[in-house]
């Protein structure tokens, strides 16, 4: 069984070729996929051209134009569903140099063992040292979603940001199909919470971007906690869904 890492990507040229070489430690049941969200820059090259020179089979989709991260991840999800039972698990891991290809193996091995259907790598359950644990005005935010989302169903995880995780096929093979556009950490997260799959954590250690501008720019902070608040709220009101194998 072979496992699928999605790397999306927007103007991520300068990151690109370092965060590709981190994960050339992989084992070979890892195949990976670059999706180039519509970018800019020479993200598309750049990606074209490492795919032609990896040892490993790497993918690369190139979207028409910038769709955002949500149908940039979930693009992932379709291809592995497209490739019909080739990946078990899916990670996704950032363009930008911010996660560490060490812990893959743990987010894995975590939803492997513990019979998860989404293992969240937080960036709060050990300390890396500094720089690690985001600026101090993004934890504020952090900390309000881990707590809307323990209020609103009970599942309590310490960050529901992270773009960094793995997931089962109960939870992308969904996501496959419908994924929140916009900031989709979160709101994808609860969903799985709320519809009673396993959710869990596992600690490993981040970075500072090495290249690229965040999709959570300062003036956009408002709109993004407002929205994300208002999302998870209003999925709570929504009838459960039942994913195959899911708990009744």
């Amino acid at each position: 069984m072979r496992h699928l890492v999605v790397i999306p990507a927007f103007n991520e040229e300068a990151a690109l070729p370092g965060t590709v070489a981190r994960l050339g430690g992989l084992p070979e049941e890892y195949e990976i996929l670059i999706v180039n969200d519509g970018s800019r820059d020479s993200t598309k090259r750049v990606a074209e051209e490492l795919a032609a020179r990896s040892n490993r089979p790497l993918h690369v989709v190139s979207l028409p134009v910038n769709c955002g991260i949500g149908v940039a991840v979930q693009t992932g999800y379709r291809f592995a569903a497209a490739a019909g039972d080739r990946f078990k698990y899916v990670i996704q891991f950032d363009a930008d140099g911010q996660h560490d290809a060490e812990f893959i193996g743990l987010l894995v091995a975590q939803c492997e063992f513990q019979h998860l259907d989404l293992c969240v790598g937080s960036r709060f359950l050990k300390n890396f040292g500094p720089g690690s644990r985001s600026t101090f005005s993004r934890r504020i935010g952090i900390r309000f979603f881990a707590r809307l989302i323990g209020l609103m169903s009970n599942v309590r995880v310490t960050d529901p940001t992270s773009g960094f995780r793995c997931l089962g096929p109960r939870a992308w093979e969904r996501f496959a199909e419908a994924y929140p556009e916009d900031y989709p950490e979160p709101e994808s997260l609860f969903w799985c919470a709320r519809n009673r799959l396993n959710v869990g954590e596992a600690p490993v250690r981040m970075f500072e971007r090495q290249g690229g501008v965040s999709s959570i720019r300062q003036l956009r902070t408002l709109y993004y906690m407002v929205k994300v608040s208002l999302a998870i709220i209003f999925d709570r009101l929504r009838r459960r869904e039942s994913p195959a194998g899911a708990a009744p």
